[in-house]
């Protein structure tokens, strides 16, 4: 007689309500209503703050709540701007947080929460995860609630536990958050994507499939999760070429905005790997797109990592290609996605001084999101990555 093989224990903190579908911004003074709040701080990127802040606060207006808008949101939102903008949310008066635009809005506010129920002098440093003296995090009771309107199909971060913040300091990424900063609501409308440019869909969307590759091959990766993680790679797959051209095609920017909250969900206890911990350094390194950064940095980890997941990697490669046979054909399906959706492949391509690669290396072994990969990595072999999309 033989044993059964025990299931190995895992953990899943699902997030919290989420609302997806045209029209879905209509709601916010519902979840303003349910959680009791009355004044809102809207943080918005500037880039959408002309054409979509009426969109926000308009139907909160109607429905008699007060908004103050906020706007110096950055790319790769980094300590100083979110130490500022946690100074004018206690300066606003206001009780609720929206977090309106890209992973960068949605990340600046969840440290904007967590500094809101901290000391007035903390600084989000002391809470971010790449600090070896980091602070516990402040009480949920004393943080406000904070509403997620993302406005790209990309980062998952309105259904994420974690804002990635820079250290300009040190020029490293560190999450600053942790369960209790799950948005209290995700509000996720695919109309308010349609005024993106062609480039940020594309990039934005491949960092979805970067998400959920990276959480269906991790050394953390749920059973439960995986039927899940595998739609949300059919949804890019059918549907990221046709978002970017064109743009208003609304059944494509809904898949693609359910992608992306999928993506967001299997991280969030799975984790990425080591496109992660490549693509960070692209970010801080050479200020490049986090989106474009993940896709240009997907296909090699994925060849780097085949030979551990064959299985996985045909699944995926299926997901992407239904005729496909064979896991090698998965990396080759994610470069012609890029290729299809006019994303540059090559790192010398998207403005890389390779003089900057042993640096980007060593710092994305530092980085530590590689150790969620089935197979080591040592800076050696990060260069190695890098140079092969060089």
């Amino acid at each position: 007689m033989t044993s059964a093989k025990i299931p190995v224990m895992y953990n899943y903190d699902w997030p919290g309500r989420v609302k997806i579908g045209a029209g879905a911004v209509n709601t916010l003074p519902d979840y303003m209503a349910l959680f009791g709040g009355k004044h809102a701080f809207v943080l918005i990127d500037p880039g959408v703050r002309p054409f979509m802040l009426d969109t926000i606060t308009a139907p909160l207006h109607a429905a008699g709540y007060t908004t103050t808008p906020y706007d110096k949101v950055i790319p790769n939102p980094d300590v100083p701007h979110t130490d500022a903008a946690a100074a004018a949310y206690r300066e606003s008066g206001a009780d609720v947080i929206i977090g309106v635009g890209g992973g960068s809005a949605l990340d600046m506010g969840k440290g904007v929460r967590v500094l809101a129920g901290a000391d007035p002098a903390a600084s989000s440093r002391q809470y971010m995860s790449s600090n070896p003296d980091a602070k516990p995090m402040p009480a949920i009771r004393d943080m406000p609630e904070m509403f997620a309107v993302p406005t790209t199909a990309g980062t998952g971060s309105e259904v994420t536990p974690w804002g990635v913040i820079t250290d300009p300091e040190t020029h490293r990424k560190g999450g600053i958050g942790g369960v209790s900063v799950i948005p209290s609501a995700a509000i996720c409308d695919p109309e308010l994507t349609y005024g993106l440019p062609n480039f940020l869909t594309a990039a934005t969307g491949v960092d979805t499939l970067s998400h959920l590759i990276e959480a269906y091959i991790s050394i953390y990766a749920i059973p439960t999760m995986e039927e899940m993680i595998l739609r949300g790679i059919r949804l890019v797959g059918e549907n990221l070429r046709q978002a970017t051209a064109e743009p208003h095609d609304l059944t494509a920017r809904h898949h693609m905005m359910e992608a992306a909250m999928l993506g967001g969900i299997a991280i969030s206890s799975s984790y990425v790997g080591s496109c992660h911990s490549l693509a960070h350094q692209l970010s801080t390194f050479a200020d490049m797109h986090h989106g474009l950064a993940c896709g240009i940095m997907l296909p090699p980890q994925m060849n780097y990592l085949l030979s551990a997941a064959p299985e996985k990697y045909l699944r995926i490669a299926q997901a992407l290609n239904p005729r496909a046979t064979d896991a090698a054909e998965a990396p080759q399906a994610v470069h012609q996605l890029l290729v299809d959706c006019g994303l540059p492949t090559k790192l010398s391509d998207a403005g890389v001084n390779e003089e900057v690669i042993d640096t980007m290396a060593d710092n994305a072994i530092i980085d530590g999101n590689w150790m969620c990969d089935p197979i080591a990595a040592d800076e050696a072999k990060m260069a190695e990555l890098y140079r092969a999309v060089y």
